[in-house]
């Protein structure tokens, strides 16, 4: 279990980090608003979940897969996180 949780840390860590980054400065750009933010990261993670691991890591999926992580399972965690983080800076 905690294994599986640190395989996603990576997973995340190469699209997270960015995402908040590019995100923020967004935000900050436009008179830092939250809903802006959450806007942004909900359009900037999966486009960077695409970039990285579509377009530049291809064969990091094969990592992923031999611990039980398909790239339908990663995609939609993405989307999902993606969601929550939107809908919930709708409400600050």
């Amino acid at each position: 279990m905690l294994k599986n949780l640190k395989v996603l840390g990576i997973f995340y860590g190469k699209i997270l980090i960015p995402t908040l980054l590019f995100s923020l400065l967004i935000a900050l750009a436009t008179n830092l608003s939250f809903k802006i933010f959450g806007l942004c990261f909900l359009l900037l993670f999966p486009l960077l979940h695409f970039f990285i691991y579509e377009l530049r890591l291809k064969n990091q999926y094969l990592f992923y897969a031999n611990f039980g992580f398909s790239r339908q399972f990663l995609w939609i965690s993405t989307i999902s996180m993606s969601l929550i983080i939107n809908i919930i800076t709708k409400f600050l």
